[in-house]
């Protein structure tokens, strides 16, 4: 290839004056995208020594070289042998201490070769000076791309081995399981030196002493680990593997677990890392899904996974819970930083262990009535003026369906959200309780499904004009937020994935109603329509939801002036919303009328007004922006 002679004349030029002769950022640049499995590999093989050569001895900023460097390796041929070829050897060790971000980088690029063959792991696993740097240039770099990229080759270099396991990177390593056979884990946890190194960098106890971080970027170390802990998820790590090194920081019993997350952290002093401690709580319980989602059966009450019992055991999760349960027995400034946090934590542990939260007894009780209280002191101005408890309303949403069914002693947060005057994000939470469980969500049973139903009925009664007050907000576009919620809410219980309630109660359910008691409780005379798009046809939707659906969309093509294409493109969004509600619609006819044979005269309707597409062929309805009506 021409361009790489070119660019290894320029780097002779560079070398012989590495203070005088700059680097032609340009001329390197052209390299990016012509370099592949077909380019030579002598050729290729040259350029990196020379560049190997070069970077020692180069006196201005490096990174067009590690980039260089990086285009001439990316190509899946080039293998960790091809660089351990490399003339110059690569000093790896020396490579990742160096206090030069750019030549940590490429160093990481070239070791990160090695967790693509388990042969390869083993021959880095079988250099500690290599994997001790690597450790510690992850938790004590400042550079924030350097510990990235570090954490992302360990993570690697931890879960070669793996059958069917590729590359790991930090945005997708949610189904990580470690090798704990390989080398590369053994090293890291069997060696008494790289083991304690990590508990060493992370612990506040030597804290600016010689050698060691201050407590500043201690802290930083703390959260990398914390960070790397939750995808590697496993009994080594909530077990003894060295005792005496544990023993030394405290740890009892739990390994490293316990000591990240017990003893490592001064969470009563530094409310920012208790913060990403409850974070990483959440995490931890979530990173367990598999686990759940192996018993879907109302059993599951009892269901526990590791990282629940070490939460337990240690009293962290009561303690977390706290913030959002008693906030009162909390500093003001502890529950700024912490409310939001501790309801996170409320929504995950909700969302992963829904039977055993409906059954908690005084938990499960003190949730409910904390969202209850916040709720009733929201007025309806703060709705309308969004001055709303989001974290609180994410909670809701969160809650398990059978925890929401009313009852004549305490109610239910459900029927103080409010659909007059709209308010997005309760039309949202809406439109979350009244879906019900979606396809691989860990509360997905038939009760969950039937529950979903029921408490639609359960707010329908409680608001009858719950219709009405939805399509006046979804057709008021100059609330775009609120009319796409509410569009979005008409979309829910059109897809909505419902169950019948059983006919009669079972002893062992934590279901409170059966079918006959919903449609008494309801007062219907008649059995309440099975799924959401009936629903949709049944009144009072039925009056409001279809003939909305089947008006032309508005535009507002006639307005001039300032403003116009802000309105407009409102106005499109919200058609366009409401038109892929109709498709849905359409969709779950056809499913109806398949099965029944009945309701073809809808179905004709609904595709002749999909047939004029999203604004309906109306090229100007003129001017109908909607008001709010408080």
């Amino acid at each position: 290839m021409d361009i790489l002679k070119q660019i290894s004349a320029h780097l002779v030029e560079v070398a012989d004056k590495p203070a005088v002769k700059s680097l032609d950022e340009r001329l390197l640049e052209k390299l990016d995208g012509q370099v592949s499995d077909a380019t030579a590999e002598e050729d290729r093989d040259a350029l990196i020594h020379q560049l190997a050569e070069l970077l020692p001895d180069l006196q201005q900023d490096p990174t067009p070289l590690t980039t260089l460097i990086e285009i001439l390796i990316r190509p899946a041929s080039y293998t960790f042998s091809r660089v351990l070829d490399i003339q110059p050897v690569v000093d790896f060790s020396s490579g990742l201490k160096a206090p030069s971000p750019p030549i940590n980088m490429v160093t990481l690029l070239l070791l990160e070769k090695a967790k693509l063959r388990t042969s390869d792991t083993d021959i880095v696993a079988g250099k500690p000076e290599v994997v001790a740097s690597l450790i510690q240039l992850w938790l004590s770099t400042p550079d924030t791309a350097v510990s990235q990229k570090a954490h992302d080759v360990f993570l690697g270099l931890l879960s070669a081995g793996e059958e069917g396991h590729g590359p790991v990177n930090s945005e997708d390593a949610s189904h990580y399981k470690p090798h704990h056979r390989s080398l590369m884990w053994r090293r890291v946890f069997g060696d008494k030196d790289i083991y304690e190194s990590i508990f060493r960098i992370c612990s506040l106890r030597n804290a600016g002493q010689d050698g060691q971080l201050n407590k500043r970027d201690k802290t930083v170390a703390q959260a990398r680990l914390l960070d790397l802990l939750v995808k590697i998820n496993c009994e080594s790590i909530r077990s003894t593997q060295i005792e005496e090194v544990e023993c030394r920081y405290g740890v009892v019993q739990n390994g490293l677990l316990e000591f990240a997350a017990v003893r490592m952290v001064d969470y009563e002093d530094d409310v920012l890392m208790h913060m990403t401690l409850v974070d990483f709580f959440a995490e931890l319980i979530k990173s367990n899904h598999s686990l759940i989602q192996a018993s879907n059966t109302l059993e599951a009450s009892s269901i526990t996974t590791p990282s629940l019992d070490f939460l337990l055991h240690w009293g962290l999760h009561s303690r977390t819970m706290s913030y959002y349960i008693e906030p009162s027995a909390h500093s003001s400034l502890d529950l700024t930083y912490l409310y939001s946090r501790s309801a996170n934590y409320l929504a995950t542990y909700c969302s992963s262990y829904p039977e055993r939260f409906s059954r908690g007894g005084r938990e499960c009780a003190d949730v409910l009535r904390h969202v209850m209280e916040v709720l009733k002191g929201v007025s309806p101005g703060q709705w309308a003026q969004n001055m709303i408890p989001k974290h609180d309303l994410h909670v809701l949403a969160s809650l398990p369906g059978h925890s929401l069914i009313p009852n004549r002693i305490d109610g239910t947060p459900l029927f103080l959200l409010p659909t007059k005057p709209p308010n997005a994000a309760a039309l949202q939470t809406l439109a979350t309780i009244f879906r019900g469980p979606q396809g691989g969500k860990i509360d997905s049973t038939s009760s969950s499904r039937s529950v979903a139903r029921a408490l639609y009925f359960f707010y329908l009664d409680e608001n009858p004009r719950m219709w009405h007050d939805i399509i006046k907000a979804a057709e008021t576009v100059a609330l775009k937020d609120e009319a796409l919620a509410a569009i979005a809410l008409i979309g829910a219980v059109v897809n909505a994935s419902w169950d019948l309630l059983p006919t009669n109660r079972m002893d062992d359910s934590v279901l409170l109603v059966t079918e006959s008691e919903l449609a008494e409780k309801c007062h219907s005379s008649q059995p309440l329509p099975p799924s959401g798009v009936l629903a949709m046809l049944a009144p009072p939707a039925l009056s409001a939801v279809l003939p909305y659906l089947l008006r032309p969309a508005q535009t507002f093509s006639n307005l001039v002036g300032g403003g116009k294409g802000d309105v407009e493109s409102a106005a499109y969004r919200v058609a366009a919303a409401k038109f892929e509600v109709l498709l849905s619609l359409k969709e779950r006819l056809g499913e109806v009328v398949q099965e029944t044979g009945q309701l073809g005269e809808v179905v004709t309707a609904v595709n002749k007004r999909l047939a004029l597409g999203v604004l309906g062929g109306q090229s100007d309805v003129g001017g109908r922006v909607g008001t709010l009506e408080l």
